[in-house]
């Protein structure tokens, strides 16, 4: 009840501060634009000849849900809390009543107004250059939809403060997650659609926590889902998440531990 009643209030500073350094938000924002490079190459392919079931349209349709879901979902924690843990600054959040990834948590929420606002040109662009971008899913994907794409941001957050956490041992953990980064683009779904992949790949792809970060969500959006693999891999993202808590809170607390050890 106490976080639930702070959370307004953390809302607005959060808010307030992307306001403050807007500039910067764009930035960020616009390092996350790379499905439009892959839709230009993507689209030149299947310009010639449809592959695996995607014509112009379909990649289109693809990549234009992917940017948009990459936006909802991506976040800037890793560089944030690896910093506080650095330069001892989370020392000031520690005295606080409430847990510094709770209020981590509400600065990502709240700049998503912000890269809606940035996103839409890109996204009317795209309608305009295909039109029929702008036929709907299913209701019941749209629904569906909803917790895919949280449970999609919240994986990604886990997994980056896991990453931050290193630091309580490492001097710099940027590296380690640029290995993880790099898995991600290619078996999430971000630089190509996972049915490009070997059908040999598909159920090592279905439960890896990559698709549920990303793939998941967009297949929703771009009608490719059915009900059936929509339930499994909601499934699959809950059991990530409950994996990614356990994870994050051991190493947060041990993490912990050293920190205050060396009088930090």
């Amino acid at each position: 009840m106490h976080l639930l009643r702070a959370l307004p209030d953390i809302f607005r500073v959060s808010f307030a501060g992307v306001v403050a350094y807007r500039a910067e938000m764009v930035i960020w924002i616009l390092t996350s634009t790379m499905p439009l490079i892959m839709l230009a190459l993507w689209n030149a392919v299947v310009d010639e000849a449809p592959l695996m079931g995607f014509g112009p349209t379909e990649i289109t349709r693809y990549f234009a849900a992917t940017l948009l879901v990459r936006q909802l979902t991506s976040s800037w924690l890793l560089w944030e809390l690896n910093e506080e843990i650095r330069t001892g600054s989370l020392s000031m959040k520690l005295l606080r009543p409430m847990h510094p990834l709770w209020v981590h948590a509400a600065d990502m929420l709240a700049a998503m107004p912000t890269r809606m606002v940035v996103l839409l040109p890109m996204l009317l662009a795209l309608v305009a250059w295909r039109p029929e971008l702008l036929a709907l899913p299913d209701a019941w994907a749209l629904a569906v939809f909803l917790p895919s794409v949280f449970l999609a941001w919240l994986l990604g957050f886990l997994v980056q403060a896991a990453f931050a956490c290193l630091a309580f041992w490492l001097e710099q953990t940027q590296g380690l997650f640029a290995l993880w980064f790099g898995a991600w683009m290619l078996l999430s779904g971000y630089l190509a659609p996972l049915e490009m992949f070997p059908e040999a790949a598909q159920p090592l792809l279905g439960v890896l926590p990559f698709r549920g970060m990303l793939a998941a969500p967009v297949e929703l959006l771009t009608g490719r889902a059915t009900p059936q693999t929509a339930l499994v891999d909601l499934g699959v993202q809950l059991g990530w998440t409950v994996v990614g808590f356990a994870v994050v809170r051991a190493l947060w607390n041990r993490g912990l531990a050293r920190y205050g050890a060396y009088g930090a």
